[in-house]
């Protein structure tokens, strides 16, 4: 017997794969429309990053800038420092040009802005620091040097008439008794010894000369006395208390050293460490022994 499938079979069966494809079609479009809205999403969010860290890089620029002036404001007379705040002034501008550059910058690229920014932060932090003790060191020697300064003007026209004054004596014994010096060399040196011209680069003043055999002076243990003052006439001293007895007062003296002298010639050197900021110009050397100034020099620095 023939087999036959039934009319209303054949139509379930072709209702069934309309409803799987009508399903699938939506499923499709389903996913097609979640895809799109993502995507979309995604897009968005990039253009808002992208936003914000040019805006981010707006302000690291502002920022760089105003650090640039404040730079500008900073003022001393040390050559070294000032070296420094220009080195770091190049640096800011070198960084200001290359953000310019930039014309999208990434996260990664705005916190390596951000903590190079910190760190010029940092280091104009230790350069005010530096500069306001220089200015307040400064402010202290000038103030110790009120005095000094008026002692010192009085004691150059008392050296300016003593070789006249010594010639005048009409004691020659006492003028005979008088030790004289010879060689009297001034060197400003660096930590290394070396001799410089230059005012910040001097870490100590050497002073070396001869006391001369003289038969007639009182021999024994005495202080000689080193006096050295800036193109401003301010006395290099570390104290105004550290003075001395000349022509009937007391002067400052910038360092001293004891020698026992025998009535022959002594080959020394006084050393002055210097422990402020120096000056360009002419600086005047004295040595005094028994209350006589008995050599004096000048060294020049840049």
């Amino acid at each position: 017997m023939e087999n036959t499938t039934p009319v209303n079979t054949v139509k379930d069966k072709k209702n069934s794969i309309f409803i799987v494809i009508i399903v699938l079609l939506l499923i499709t479009n389903s996913i097609t429309a979640w895809l799109y809205y993502q995507e979309t999403q995604i897009s968005k969010t990039l253009v808002v990053k992208v936003e914000d860290t040019n805006t981010e890089k707006d302000q690291i620029s502002e920022e760089l800038n105003s650090l640039l002036s404040q730079y500008d404001e900073l003022l001393t007379t040390n050559d070294t420092i000032n070296a420094k705040l220009a080195s770091e002034q190049e640096r800011i501008k070198t960084l200001i040009e290359e953000i310019k550059k930039v014309k999208s910058a990434s996260a990664y690229q705005i916190a390596q802005y951000k903590k190079e920014l910190t760190t010029l932060r940092d280091i104009m932090k230790s350069f005010v620091t530096q500069i306001d003790s220089l200015n307040i060191r400064n402010q202290v020697l000038t103030a110790e040097n009120i005095k000094v300064k008026t002692e010192f003007v009085k004691a150059k026209d008392v050296n300016s008439k003593l070789t006249k004054t010594n010639e005048d004596l009409s004691d020659k014994v006492t003028r005979g008794s008088v030790i004289k010096v010879s060689n009297l060399i001034p060197l400003p040196i660096n930590k290394r010894g070396k001799e410089v011209t230059k005012a910040s680069k001097v870490e100590k003043i050497q002073v070396c000369f001869n006391l001369l055999e003289n038969d007639l002076a009182p021999t024994g243990a005495r202080n000689v006395y080193l006096r050295i003052a800036r193109p401003d006439e301010l006395v290099l001293a570390d104290s105004e208390n550290n003075t001395f007895d000349f022509q009937g007062g007391k002067i400052v003296y910038s360092a001293k050293r004891e020698v026992d002298y025998q009535n022959k010639t002594v080959n020394m050197c006084i050393f002055w460490a210097n422990k402020e900021e120096l000056i360009p110009g002419k600086y005047l050397v004295d040595i005094f022994i028994d209350g006589v100034q008995i050599g004096s020099s000048t060294f020049e620095l840049k």
